[in-house]
């Protein structure tokens, strides 16, 4: 959590001094696009009032970068959600009014020669910049909803044979499957999430997918990292299964859910309340 902090601490940083040097209208060599214009092409542009609003972009961009932050650190997942619609919105709005504002656009430099000509060149600028602004908007979208895809609580349905766990990197066990099954009185965290081979993580607790202790011990995580209790379910040569929730009142009934529908259908599994373990294999 600490180098997501620093990274992300580090852009805003960068951001902020550049946007400072662009609301000076200076620094267009930072504008991506701009500054491989022809001559002809920038000449349409008001290069300081373009470099102004390129600033108030990166300032958009800091402030939605805090409001991650910020989510991450009190775990509020809807801040992501609102980032994600404000960096659509400012992108948009962005690339609609660099290329429609009369601030922007000077078109008091073409001359009557070459209106013909830059009248193509303008339709041509206009074509990149619309396929532009729709892979941005299709990349946030696309963004979008792998957030909130991962960040949405994993469910859990416990049929007479099987455990289903729904969601990213979502999996069915069989009871027969099952070789123990334990309430640990700790946080992921604490037990130790060791590192991420193929799954969600990064803000907030959400972890989900294929991790490895630092035992280098295979694991299936569907957690929210810093609550606690967590269940472990142990299966028979395959990865052992982790799983928490928010809220504890959730992830104890689950467990007792489990030791329930075990009871009622007689299942051989060990049920074990373990509130000293401390690191995995314990």
């Amino acid at each position: 959590m600490s180098a997501i902090f620093v990274v992300f601490g580090s852009i805003i940083v960068l951001f902020l001094v550049m946007a400072a040097f662009l609301l000076k209208g200076k620094g267009s060599f930072l504008i991506a696009g701009y500054n491989t214009m022809s001559k002809t092409e920038q000449a349409k542009y008001d290069e300081k009032a373009l470099c102004r609003l390129t600033g108030i972009l990166l300032l958009v961009f800091s402030f939605i970068m805090i409001l991650w932050l910020i989510g991450a650190y009190y775990d509020i997942v809807g801040l992501f959600y609102c980032g994600i619609i404000l960096m659509f919105a400012s992108l948009l709005s962005f690339g609609i009014y660099a290329n429609t504002s009369r601030r922007i656009r000077n078109k008091n430099n073409l001359t009557r020669q070459n209106t013909v000509r830059d009248g193509k060149l303008e339709k041509t600028t206009k074509k990149v910049v619309f396929v532009g602004i729709l892979i941005v908007v299709i990349t946030c979208i696309f963004v979008g909803v792998l957030l909130v895809y991962g960040y949405a609580e994993t469910t859990v349905e416990i049929s007479n044979t099987h455990i289903q766990i729904k969601g990213m990197y979502g999996v069915t066990v069989d009871f027969s499957d099952v070789k123990n099954i334990s309430l640990i009185n700790q946080s992921m965290y604490n037990i130790g999430v060791g590192r991420r081979v193929d799954g969600f993580g990064g803000f907030g607790d959400s972890l989900k997918g294929n991790f490895k202790s630092d035992d280098n011990i295979a694991m299936l995580l569907f957690v929210q990292a810093s609550f606690s209790p967590t269940i472990r379910i142990e299966r028979n040569n395959e990865k052992d299964i982790y799983l928490s929730f928010r809220s504890e009142e959730k992830t104890t009934q689950t467990f007792n859910d489990l030791m329930t529908k075990i009871d009622d259908i007689n299942i051989d599994v060990t049920l074990i309340i373990n509130n000293n373990s401390n690191k995995l294999g314990v």
